[in-house]
């Protein structure tokens, strides 16, 4: 006897079903709890626009940024850049893509 199983997306929010490819899980935190809701493509941009304006006046702290339909920030690689060239220039080895170790940023501020 053969068994298939089927997993179905139904949207958190109005407890309708999402079909393949026109919605998604959306993950997020608040207060220290991290969550997830699944949402059609509809909610998942009123979800987007409702928390825009805190996002953009929010600090990132932790994670990795995804392309797509994010909410980008500009500026910010300018002190990236000085690290590396200061540390370039004191003989310590940093890679020129990725994060800079906590240490690196450290003896950069306390130069």
């Amino acid at each position: 006897m053969a068994k298939k199983t089927f997993v179905q997306l139904v949207d958190d929010f109005s407890g309708e079903s999402i079909a393949d490819g026109t919605g998604r899980t959306v993950r997020f935190a608040f207060d220290g709890a991290e969550y997830e809701i699944d949402l059609s493509n509809e909610h998942v941009e009123e979800f987007s626009n409702v928390l825009e304006r805190y996002v953009r006046a929010s600090r990132r702290v932790s994670g990795r940024r995804k392309g797509g339909a994010s909410v980008a920030r500009s500026g910010g690689n300018s002190e990236t850049a000085a690290i590396r060239e200061w540390a370039e220039s004191q003989g310590i080895k940093v890679a020129s893509r990725g994060r800079i170790s906590a240490d690196i940023v450290e003896q950069y501020k306390a130069r």
